[in-house]
Protein backbone atom coordinates (compact mmCIF):
# COMPACT_ATOMS: atom_id res chain seq x y z
CA UNK A 1 0.00 0.00 0.00
CA UNK A 2 2.89 2.29 1.00
CA UNK A 3 4.35 1.68 -2.35
CA UNK A 4 1.21 2.29 -4.24
CA UNK A 5 1.19 6.15 -2.25
CA UNK A 6 4.56 6.71 -3.52
CA UNK A 7 3.94 5.96 -7.12
CA UNK A 8 0.62 7.97 -7.59
CA UNK A 9 2.82 10.90 -5.33
CA UNK A 10 5.32 10.50 -7.96
CA UNK A 11 3.24 10.98 -10.98
CA UNK A 12 1.02 13.48 -9.89
CA UNK A 13 4.52 15.14 -9.50
CA UNK A 14 5.36 14.36 -12.78
CA UNK A 15 2.14 15.65 -14.20
CA UNK A 16 2.12 19.06 -12.29
CA UNK A 17 5.69 19.26 -13.91
CA UNK A 18 4.48 18.66 -17.62
CA UNK A 19 1.65 21.67 -17.11
CA UNK A 20 3.87 23.73 -15.58
CA UNK A 21 6.65 23.85 -18.46
CA UNK A 22 3.96 23.68 -21.02
CA UNK A 23 4.71 19.60 -22.49
CA UNK A 24 2.42 17.20 -22.96
CA UNK A 25 0.96 15.71 -19.60
CA UNK A 26 2.28 12.75 -18.02
CA UNK A 27 -0.24 10.02 -18.34
CA UNK A 28 0.71 6.52 -16.28
CA UNK A 29 -3.00 4.98 -16.22
CA UNK A 30 -2.18 1.53 -17.84
CA UNK A 31 -4.27 0.47 -20.76
CA UNK A 32 -7.16 -1.45 -20.07
CA UNK A 33 -7.97 1.30 -17.46
CA UNK A 34 -12.05 2.37 -17.13
CA UNK A 35 -11.30 5.97 -17.19
CA UNK A 36 -13.09 9.50 -17.62
CA UNK A 37 -11.62 12.25 -19.40
CA UNK A 38 -12.33 15.71 -19.21
CA UNK A 39 -11.56 18.31 -22.57
CA UNK A 40 -10.48 21.78 -22.49
CA UNK A 41 -14.16 22.39 -24.12
CA UNK A 42 -15.80 20.82 -21.46
CA UNK A 43 -16.75 17.60 -23.14
CA UNK A 44 -16.18 14.42 -20.90
CA UNK A 45 -15.60 11.22 -22.77
CA UNK A 46 -16.19 7.74 -20.62
CA UNK A 47 -15.11 4.48 -21.53
CA UNK A 48 -11.37 2.25 -21.31
CA UNK A 49 -8.02 3.36 -22.22
CA UNK A 50 -6.86 1.61 -25.05
CA UNK A 51 -4.28 3.11 -26.50
CA UNK A 52 -1.63 5.92 -25.49
CA UNK A 53 0.67 7.86 -27.48
CA UNK A 54 3.07 10.60 -27.81
CA UNK A 55 0.31 12.82 -28.77
CA UNK A 56 -2.88 11.33 -28.15
CA UNK A 57 -5.38 8.94 -26.46
CA UNK A 58 -7.48 6.12 -27.65
CA UNK A 59 -10.77 5.86 -25.75
CA UNK A 60 -13.01 3.18 -26.59
CA UNK A 61 -16.89 3.41 -24.73
CA UNK A 62 -19.03 0.80 -24.23
CA UNK A 63 -20.40 0.60 -27.48
CA UNK A 64 -16.81 -0.61 -29.08
CA UNK A 65 -16.67 3.04 -30.39
CA UNK A 66 -13.72 4.70 -30.09
CA UNK A 67 -12.76 8.50 -29.37
CA UNK A 68 -8.87 10.00 -30.28
CA UNK A 69 -8.27 13.06 -28.03
CA UNK A 70 -5.38 15.04 -28.60
CA UNK A 71 -3.16 15.36 -25.42
CA UNK A 72 -3.59 19.49 -25.98
CA UNK A 73 -6.88 18.99 -25.55
CA UNK A 74 -7.18 17.00 -22.05
CA UNK A 75 -7.45 19.27 -19.57
CA UNK A 76 -8.28 15.81 -17.01
CA UNK A 77 -8.68 12.40 -17.22
CA UNK A 78 -8.85 10.27 -13.83
CA UNK A 79 -10.07 6.00 -13.37
CA UNK A 80 -13.17 5.05 -12.82
CA UNK A 81 -12.39 4.56 -8.72
CA UNK A 82 -11.29 7.13 -6.61
CA UNK A 83 -8.04 4.73 -5.17
CA UNK A 84 -6.12 5.05 -8.73
CA UNK A 85 -7.66 8.11 -9.53
CA UNK A 86 -4.74 10.37 -12.10
CA UNK A 87 -5.06 14.00 -13.65
CA UNK A 88 -3.58 15.74 -16.32
CA UNK A 89 -4.08 18.74 -14.51
CA UNK A 90 -4.84 19.80 -10.67
CA UNK A 91 -8.77 18.60 -10.42
CA UNK A 92 -10.45 17.44 -7.80
CA UNK A 93 -10.66 13.90 -6.88
CA UNK A 94 -13.23 11.37 -9.22
CA UNK A 95 -16.31 10.22 -7.44
CA UNK A 96 -16.51 7.03 -5.99
CA UNK A 97 -17.74 3.83 -7.54
CA UNK A 98 -22.15 3.91 -6.48
CA UNK A 99 -22.17 1.06 -3.85
CA UNK A 100 -23.04 -2.02 -5.25
CA UNK A 101 -22.19 -1.37 -9.03
CA UNK A 102 -19.84 -4.04 -10.45
CA UNK A 103 -16.16 -3.21 -11.35
CA UNK A 104 -14.44 -3.81 -14.97
CA UNK A 105 -12.53 -6.94 -15.27
CA UNK A 106 -10.90 -8.24 -18.26
CA UNK A 107 -12.16 -12.18 -17.14
CA UNK A 108 -15.42 -10.79 -17.38
CA UNK A 109 -17.98 -12.07 -19.94
CA UNK A 110 -18.08 -9.41 -22.79
CA UNK A 111 -21.50 -8.15 -21.78
CA UNK A 112 -21.18 -7.96 -17.97
CA UNK A 113 -17.93 -5.47 -18.66
CA UNK A 114 -20.50 -3.43 -20.90
CA UNK A 115 -22.27 -3.58 -17.90
CA UNK A 116 -19.71 -2.38 -15.37
CA UNK A 117 -18.76 0.64 -17.97
CA UNK A 118 -22.17 1.78 -17.90
CA UNK A 119 -22.47 2.06 -14.03
CA UNK A 120 -18.83 3.57 -14.14
CA UNK A 121 -20.07 6.65 -15.86
CA UNK A 122 -23.61 7.32 -14.66
CA UNK A 123 -22.10 11.89 -14.74
CA UNK A 124 -21.50 12.09 -18.61
CA UNK A 125 -24.82 10.00 -19.07
CA UNK A 126 -27.01 12.53 -16.72
CA UNK A 127 -25.59 15.51 -18.13
CA UNK A 128 -26.47 14.31 -21.84
CA UNK A 129 -29.86 13.83 -20.04
CA UNK A 130 -30.20 16.98 -18.60
CA UNK A 131 -29.06 18.83 -21.95
CA UNK A 132 -31.95 16.98 -24.04
CA UNK A 133 -34.49 17.88 -21.33
CA UNK A 134 -33.11 21.75 -21.21
CA UNK A 135 -33.32 22.06 -25.35
CA UNK A 136 -37.19 20.01 -25.21
CA UNK A 137 -38.38 22.45 -22.71
CA UNK A 138 -40.85 25.45 -24.00
CA UNK A 139 -39.45 28.85 -23.70
CA UNK A 140 -41.32 31.43 -20.93
CA UNK A 141 -42.41 34.23 -23.09
CA UNK A 142 -40.76 37.35 -22.09
CA UNK A 143 -43.25 40.61 -21.67
CA UNK A 144 -42.42 44.22 -21.74
CA UNK A 145 -44.64 46.99 -20.24
CA UNK A 146 -45.47 50.64 -22.25
CA UNK A 147 -47.64 53.19 -22.22
CA UNK A 148 -49.61 54.88 -25.53
CA UNK A 149 -49.44 58.28 -24.75
CA UNK A 150 -52.54 60.60 -24.75
CA UNK A 151 -53.29 62.25 -28.14
CA UNK A 152 -52.52 59.06 -30.22
CA UNK A 153 -54.54 58.59 -33.00
CA UNK A 154 -56.71 55.00 -33.55
CA UNK A 155 -57.58 54.43 -37.26
CA UNK A 156 -60.73 52.45 -36.79
CA UNK A 157 -63.18 50.87 -39.52
CA UNK A 158 -66.63 50.74 -37.85
CA UNK A 159 -68.45 47.47 -37.36
CA UNK A 160 -71.38 48.83 -36.51
CA UNK A 161 -73.90 51.15 -38.62
CA UNK A 162 -74.71 54.91 -36.44
CA UNK A 163 -77.13 57.22 -37.77
CA UNK A 164 -79.14 59.74 -36.06
CA UNK A 165 -82.49 58.37 -36.80
CA UNK A 166 -81.71 54.65 -36.04
CA UNK A 167 -79.31 54.74 -33.38
CA UNK A 168 -80.27 55.84 -29.69
CA UNK A 169 -77.85 56.55 -26.85
CA UNK A 170 -75.93 53.91 -24.80
CA UNK A 171 -76.49 51.62 -28.32
CA UNK A 172 -73.34 49.80 -28.50
CA UNK A 173 -70.56 51.01 -31.22
CA UNK A 174 -67.98 48.38 -32.29
CA UNK A 175 -65.06 49.03 -34.61
CA UNK A 176 -61.26 47.38 -35.99
CA UNK A 177 -57.97 48.99 -35.95
CA UNK A 178 -57.05 49.20 -39.65
CA UNK A 179 -53.49 49.98 -38.86
CA UNK A 180 -50.94 48.81 -36.36
CA UNK A 181 -49.84 50.90 -33.57
CA UNK A 182 -46.31 50.75 -32.93
CA UNK A 183 -44.32 52.28 -29.86
CA UNK A 184 -40.43 52.28 -29.32
CA UNK A 185 -40.64 49.72 -32.12
CA UNK A 186 -42.65 47.55 -30.84
CA UNK A 187 -46.30 46.77 -31.94
CA UNK A 188 -48.65 47.92 -29.07
CA UNK A 189 -51.84 47.19 -30.60
CA UNK A 190 -52.09 45.31 -33.85
CA UNK A 191 -54.43 45.50 -36.77
CA UNK A 192 -57.54 44.00 -36.08
CA UNK A 193 -57.99 44.43 -32.66
CA UNK A 194 -61.20 45.55 -32.03
CA UNK A 195 -62.49 48.68 -29.70
CA UNK A 196 -65.82 48.78 -28.12
CA UNK A 197 -68.12 51.88 -27.85
CA UNK A 198 -71.18 53.41 -27.00
CA UNK A 199 -73.70 56.14 -28.99
CA UNK A 200 -73.30 59.42 -26.98
CA UNK A 201 -76.10 61.93 -28.91
CA UNK A 202 -78.78 60.58 -31.22
CA UNK A 203 -81.11 63.49 -32.84
CA UNK A 204 -82.84 63.65 -35.66
CA UNK A 205 -83.65 66.67 -37.91
CA UNK A 206 -86.31 69.03 -36.70
CA UNK A 207 -88.77 70.01 -39.35
CA UNK A 208 -88.82 73.87 -38.82
CA UNK A 209 -85.33 73.87 -37.44
CA UNK A 210 -82.54 71.73 -35.78
CA UNK A 211 -79.94 69.72 -37.97
CA UNK A 212 -79.37 65.94 -37.47
CA UNK A 213 -76.44 64.79 -35.23
CA UNK A 214 -74.76 61.97 -34.25
CA UNK A 215 -71.73 61.14 -31.62
CA UNK A 216 -70.07 57.71 -30.13
CA UNK A 217 -67.08 57.31 -28.45
CA UNK A 218 -64.77 54.00 -27.35
CA UNK A 219 -64.38 52.59 -23.78
CA UNK A 220 -62.60 49.33 -24.26
CA UNK A 221 -59.75 47.85 -26.50
CA UNK A 222 -59.98 43.88 -27.35
CA UNK A 223 -56.70 42.77 -28.03
CA UNK A 224 -57.46 39.31 -29.92
CA UNK A 225 -53.93 37.03 -29.13
CA UNK A 226 -54.17 37.25 -25.13
CA UNK A 227 -57.87 37.43 -24.48
CA UNK A 228 -57.68 40.90 -22.80
CA UNK A 229 -59.93 44.07 -22.38
CA UNK A 230 -58.11 47.09 -21.63
CA UNK A 231 -59.84 50.19 -20.69
CA UNK A 232 -59.43 53.61 -22.72
CA UNK A 233 -60.88 57.07 -23.68
CA UNK A 234 -61.26 58.86 -26.59
CA UNK A 235 -63.24 61.53 -27.53
CA UNK A 236 -66.49 61.61 -29.01
CA UNK A 237 -66.38 60.98 -32.84
CA UNK A 238 -69.68 63.55 -34.08
CA UNK A 239 -71.21 63.67 -37.48
CA UNK A 240 -74.23 66.78 -38.64
CA UNK A 241 -76.95 66.75 -41.27
CA UNK A 242 -75.98 69.36 -43.32
CA UNK A 243 -78.35 72.57 -43.38
CA UNK A 244 -81.36 72.51 -45.45
CA UNK A 245 -81.93 76.20 -45.89
CA UNK A 246 -81.38 76.38 -49.61
CA UNK A 247 -83.90 73.78 -50.46
CA UNK A 248 -86.45 74.99 -48.08
CA UNK A 249 -86.27 78.39 -49.59
CA UNK A 250 -86.18 77.00 -52.81
CA UNK A 251 -89.60 75.30 -52.19
CA UNK A 252 -91.35 78.51 -50.75
CA UNK A 253 -89.97 80.27 -53.90
CA UNK A 254 -90.91 77.77 -56.02
CA UNK A 255 -94.74 77.63 -54.79
CA UNK A 256 -95.39 81.32 -54.96
CA UNK A 257 -94.08 81.75 -58.55
CA UNK A 258 -96.37 78.65 -59.63
CA UNK A 259 -99.51 80.40 -57.45
CA UNK A 260 -98.56 83.70 -59.36
CA UNK A 261 -98.35 82.05 -62.86
CA UNK A 262 -102.11 80.86 -62.42
CA UNK A 263 -103.60 84.07 -60.84
CA UNK A 264 -101.78 85.91 -63.49
CA UNK A 265 -103.97 83.61 -65.92
CA UNK A 266 -107.72 83.62 -64.18
CA UNK A 267 -107.45 86.91 -62.21
CA UNK A 268 -104.65 89.72 -64.22
CA UNK A 269 -101.96 91.21 -62.36
CA UNK A 270 -103.68 91.47 -59.28
CA UNK A 271 -104.89 87.99 -59.35
CA UNK A 272 -100.84 87.04 -60.35
CA UNK A 273 -100.46 88.83 -56.70
CA UNK A 274 -102.99 86.62 -54.74
CA UNK A 275 -101.81 83.88 -56.40
CA UNK A 276 -98.18 84.11 -55.46
CA UNK A 277 -99.32 84.57 -51.79
CA UNK A 278 -101.42 81.56 -51.50
CA UNK A 279 -98.67 79.25 -53.98
CA UNK A 280 -95.67 81.08 -50.87
CA UNK A 281 -98.24 79.93 -47.86
CA UNK A 282 -98.55 76.53 -50.03
CA UNK A 283 -94.54 75.91 -50.02
CA UNK A 284 -94.32 77.00 -46.71
CA UNK A 285 -96.61 74.52 -45.36
CA UNK A 286 -94.27 71.78 -47.26
CA UNK A 287 -91.40 72.82 -45.50
CA UNK A 288 -93.02 73.14 -41.89
CA UNK A 289 -94.54 69.49 -42.74
CA UNK A 290 -90.78 67.69 -43.35
CA UNK A 291 -88.12 66.86 -41.80
CA UNK A 292 -84.61 67.92 -42.69
CA UNK A 293 -81.69 65.22 -43.71
CA UNK A 294 -80.32 63.11 -41.36
CA UNK A 295 -76.76 61.89 -40.97
CA UNK A 296 -75.87 57.94 -40.96
CA UNK A 297 -72.18 56.47 -40.80
CA UNK A 298 -72.66 52.64 -41.99
CA UNK A 299 -70.63 49.99 -41.37
CA UNK A 300 -67.09 50.39 -43.06
CA UNK A 301 -67.06 53.52 -42.76
CA UNK A 302 -63.12 55.02 -41.56
CA UNK A 303 -63.24 57.00 -38.53
CA UNK A 304 -60.43 58.73 -36.82
CA UNK A 305 -60.54 58.02 -32.82
CA UNK A 306 -57.92 60.11 -30.38
CA UNK A 307 -56.45 59.30 -26.92
CA UNK A 308 -57.53 61.25 -24.23
CA UNK A 309 -55.59 59.46 -21.70
CA UNK A 310 -52.73 57.16 -21.60
CA UNK A 311 -53.02 53.48 -21.71
CA UNK A 312 -50.74 50.82 -19.90
CA UNK A 313 -49.82 48.12 -21.75
CA UNK A 314 -48.23 44.79 -21.59
CA UNK A 315 -47.14 43.27 -24.88
CA UNK A 316 -45.57 39.96 -25.39
CA UNK A 317 -41.85 39.80 -27.07
CA UNK A 318 -41.53 37.89 -30.32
Amino acid sequence: MKCFTHFATAVIVATLAAACTGAPAALEIQTGTDVSLERTDGATVAGRLVDVQPQEVVIEDADGRRTRVLRSEIRAIRASTAASSVTAAAAPPAAPTPPGAPKPDESMPAESRRLARAASAPAARSASALEKAAAGAPRVPEYRDLQIPAGTVLPIELGTTVGSATSQVEDQVRGTVRRAIVIDGIEVIPAGATVLGTVTEAERSGRVKGRARVAFRFALLDLPDDGVRIPIRTGAIAREAEATKKQDAAKIGGGAAAGAVIGGILGGGDGAAKGAAIGGGAGTGVVLSTRGKEVTLPAGTAVSAKLLEPVAIRVKLQ
